[in-house]
């Protein structure tokens, strides 16, 4: 089921978007889409870790089809709402609504203020996040709970707070995506479920500033923002 709509989402929102101009369908194709990204990455029975990864693989190149067709290229923000992690998507180059304003949508899947216009997603690996957090864990352990023993997506993570910045070290990522556009957008995999962790643990929006590849480690910096910022100033 999940593999089904997972497939079909995409083609449906596209299609609404690009040949219909139909917002409401668009959101129905999206809405479909994360339902079965939440089922192929949450499975009701354990299952070998080269089938979740594949999972995951596919329901990126997904997201990579509806940014492509959406246009969508500035970057995700992250941000918690009721105990999950959500990302909104800019699709316009405008952007006056503010983080508190894109949370009141949640379940909406499609977020509008004035010409400000975004979507809003469930990010691969939310579902992880929600059932593995752990309010007295710090985010060294937690970020490391995720990225190393649940998804099995790195060998190891080291994080470093510093005012409202993180420095994030990921050592020997064994999962990630070559997908321009999801990259542009959602960081690369390690990356994007990290800065999940991150806005769950401390319960702000979050976006990742940069990160850059040496040898076989990936080094990410990640933002804080405030409730009452706009993604981009």
């Amino acid at each position: 089921m999940g593999v089904g709509l997972t497939a079909f989402g995409p083609i449906f929102a596209i299609s609404s978007y690009i040949l219909l101009a139909n917002t409401p369908l668009t959101a129905l194709g999206v809405g479909l889409t994360v339902l079965g990204l939440t089922i192929l990455i949450t499975p009701q029975h354990p299952v070998p870790k080269e089938t979740v990864q594949a999972f995951i693989r596919s329901s990126c190149e997904n997201l990579e089809t509806l940014f492509e067709a959406t246009g969508a290229f500035m970057r995700a923000t992250y941000f918690p709402s009721n105990g999950k992690v959500y990302a909104y998507i800019p699709v316009t180059r405008e952007q006056n609504i503010v983080m508190e304003d894109v949370e009141k949508n949640v379940g909406n899947l499609i977020a509008k203020s004035g010409r400000s216009l975004g979507l809003i997603i469930i990010p691969p690996a939310s579902e992880l996040i929600k059932n593995s957090f752990s309010e007295g864990a710090g985010l060294d352990t937690f970020a490391s709970e995720i990225l190393v023993d649940v998804s099995e997506v790195a060998e190891s993570v080291k994080v470093v707070e510093s005012d409202s910045t993180l420095v994030l070290e990921i050592f020997r990522p064994r999962v990630d995506v070559n997908f321009s556009r999801f990259k542009a957008v959602m960081g690369s995999l390690p990356t994007s479920i990290a800065a999940q962790a991150a806005a769950i643990k401390f319960l702000k929006p979050v976006q990742v500033l940069d990160e850059r590849f040496e040898g076989n480690r990936i080094i990410s910096r990640l933002k804080f923002l405030e409730w009452t910022s706009t993604p981009y100033t």
